[in-house]
């Protein structure tokens, strides 16, 4: 049987606790649509540039213990050569080195898996009460009408948007990493981020749902 471990590598403590968030429930695998697995998670100290330029060597202590590597990187840092160049950039650092890899990048930036247009992130971001039954799409106009425009799924720009009402004094939301973790905890059924069904679809092929036994 093919072992059931992965050890993921990410840029941050922000995509850290989101795969918390996504593995911490029990019987989490039965959410991802796959067969149980283990995983250990390492967070690169030289973020995304590090793991762009060094993810064969961040991940060469675990080449022999662990049987299947996920990468996962911002797309927009200063310097970035755009999410295309790296993906390409580093399947070819793993190429030959891991038989089961997946280069996942996030375009822009983690905050993008962040974002939907629902109530519930009021309680995740730890808003003042008055605030958190309403949608987050109400709460970002003073950002401008661009911030969100009608029919759009995310905020033009997700990162500014959660720093927004990190910033803000009317809003105070939670500034630590735990909101990620938080936000992860949540449904994500409906997700159409492209970096988000390539993470599920690798798993899903991985480690498919009829092997669960």
């Amino acid at each position: 049987m093919t072992e059931r471990n992965i050890v993921f590598l990410v840029a941050d403590g922000g995509m850290e606790q989101m795969l918390r968030g996504f593995f911490r429930r029990g019987q989490a695998h039965s959410r991802l649509h796959c067969a149980p697995f283990t995983h250990e998670i390492i967070v690169s100290p030289t973020k995304d540039p590090g793991v762009y330029n060094t993810a064969r060597e961040l991940l060469r202590p675990y080449e022999l213990a662990e049987s299947h590597a996920v990468v996962m990187v911002d797309a927009a840092w200063e310097g970035s050569p755009g999410a295309d160049a790296i993906r390409e950039t580093i399947e070819g650092q793993l190429h030959g080195v891991w038989k089961n890899s997946a280069v996942i990048v996030l375009d822009p930036e983690l905050e993008v898996w962040f974002w939907r247009d629902s109530p519930e992130l009021g309680r995740v971001l730890n808003i003042p009460a008055q605030y958190r039954g309403k949608p987050m799409r109400e709460l970002l106009p003073s950002m401008g009408p661009s911030a969100w425009p009608a029919g759009q799924a995310k905020p033009t720009d997700p990162k500014e948007a959660l720093m927004y009402l990190r910033k803000s004094r009317q809003y105070r939301a939670d500034k630590s990493n735990a909101v990620f973790r938080r936000v992860a905890e949540l449904s994500f059924k409906g997700c159409t981020d492209p970096a988000f069904k390539r993470l599920l679809s690798t798993l899903q092929t991985w480690f498919p749902p009829e092997y669960a036994s």
